[in-house]
């Protein structure tokens, strides 16, 4: 829908309490037609083109997709996200949320301003849930199968209505990509995320933070803004899910921990250096589950009780969606080239970066 010209100088008011006034900008870009549109069959009996099936699904989650503008210092910043749940709560990429001082949320289907709050964050996965109150019975997206991601599939990813709800479509060009971003909490410093979604598709800076949906309008990827201006990348749902579920139900999130800093090594890596796929030890604190136990800066662990560590089962995600905190499990490690095992309890904290 068309908001009002008194828009640009609300979020101004609002923002900065009528020192800055800010606008921006509105970008529509064209779903791209392909010269050789491929049929699917997204259900048993029904064949539609390809083509179809992107523009159905794009128009289903659009109403759902959410424009978040912040103030930061010395301008204001626009990003997007996607409704979770019908009474307000939303998904988006802690790059959109990083030096905010106040937060607006915009909806397609109608031209308030939200105030909205920052639930909680978790800087290991790049996903941040923001709420917005007093609202009921917005249209929602949901999580698609991670696992039924694969190579060569369409994605779409949709922006917020501040951006003309804009429409990126690509391809999903590879997958437990390793990806180098700013650290929310230092910005001189950065963070790893080492199972990311790669798309052959540009997001530019307001699609960051909105769905990347598959053609059933299923949410398996938040996007980012392409760091190359080439490609685009995803954070992966299969990461994410644990998260965003823990922070509805209790407000925050906890994650079971070895009080380790690690780096993950995919198998090409791994080769590289002569050790084995896994996570690299960097260090270990004092006193923590992992220095206890004797685990030691460059141990390979390699496996979690039976569970084994790689690109697509990284040593955070598989703590995440297998292990609890306090529960004790067997560590597989490899140091000089020989294979050890101990064993250790889990603890459970906020992620740190």
């Amino acid at each position: 829908m068309r908001f009002p010209r008194s828009l640009a100088a609300a979020i101004g008011v609002i923002l900065l309490a009528g020192t800055v006034a800010a606008g921006v900008s509105l970008t529509i870009l064209r779903l791209q037609q392909r010269t050789n549109p491929q049929s699917v069959d997204i259900r048993s009996g029904v064949t539609v083109s390809e083509d179809s099936a992107i523009v159905q699904a794009a128009a289903r989650a659009k109403p759902a997709v959410v424009s978040i503008v912040t103030a930061q210092q010395p301008a204001v910043k626009a990003g997007s996200g996607y409704l979770l749940t019908s009474d307000g709560y939303i998904v988006t990429n802690v790059d959109v949320i990083t030096g905010s001082s106040s937060l607006i949320v915009l909806i397609s289907s109608d031209s308030r301003l939200h105030q909205a709050r920052l639930v909680d964050y978790d800087c290991q996965t790049a996903v941040a849930v923001l709420k917005i109150d007093q609202v009921s019975g917005l249209p929602t997206l949901a999580f698609g199968d991670p696992s039924a991601v694969t190579t060569g599939q369409a994605v779409v990813a949709i922006a917020g209505p501040l951006q003309g709800s804009a429409v990126t479509r690509g391809i999903v060009s590879a997958l437990h990509q390793q990806m180098v971003i700013s650290d929310p909490g230092a910005p001189d410093h950065t963070l790893q995320l080492s199972d990311t979604i790669q798309t052959d598709a540009n997001f530019r800076a307001g699609t960051t933070g909105g769905p990347l949906i598959n053609i059933q309008a299923q949410v398996i990827g938040v996007a980012m803004e392409s760091p190359s201006g080439v490609i685009g990348y995803g954070l992966n749902t299969a990461d994410i899910q644990d998260d965003v579920q823990q922070i509805l139900q209790t407000g925050q999130v906890l994650v079971p921990s070895l009080e380790a800093q690690t780096t993950e090594m995919n198998a090409q890596v791994a080769s590289l250096r002569n050790l084995p796929e896994g996570s690299l030890v960097a260090s270990v604190t004092p006193g923590g589950p992992a220095a206890a136990a004797g685990l030691q800066p460059d141990d390979v662990i390699t496996q979690l009780d039976e569970a084994k560590i790689d690109a697509a089962h990284p040593l955070g995600l598989l703590l995440r969606s297998q292990f609890h905190a306090n529960q004790r499990v067997t560590i597989t490690y490899v140091r000089g080239g020989a294979s050890s095992q101990v064993q250790l309890s889990l603890v459970g904290q906020h992620p740190t970066c």
